[in-house]
């Protein structure tokens, strides 16, 4: 099961990502960060629902392959964020 949620996970971002590819290439740098931020952040909201839920109905180990799946995502998301200050700074902000 464990597996199955990493594939999951893997799979949504290889074909969610290069769905957002037209909208990134009408952009700056930074809003193109800005707006990864925000689907990423909307991703773990959703994922923080799911976990309650799977801690609830006692499926920890599930939950337990979420956690670190999200674990991931802040990572990237942290990543995300010192880039776009990185960005900005270039920028004279």
């Amino acid at each position: 099961m464990k597996s199955i949620l990493v594939l999951l996970l893997l799979a949504g971002i290889i074909f969610v990502l290069p769905l957002q590819q037209p909208v990134f290439a009408q952009m700056g740098a930074s809003e193109q960060i800005m707006q990864h931020m925000r689907f990423t952040h909307s991703q773990l909201a959703n994922n923080i629902d799911e976990v309650k839920e799977l801690i609830k109905n006692n499926n920890t180990a599930e939950a337990m392959t979420l956690l670190d799946g999200m674990d991931i995502k802040i990572n990237h998301m942290n990543t995300m964020f010192n880039d776009l200050v990185w960005e900005l700074s270039n920028k004279g902000h």
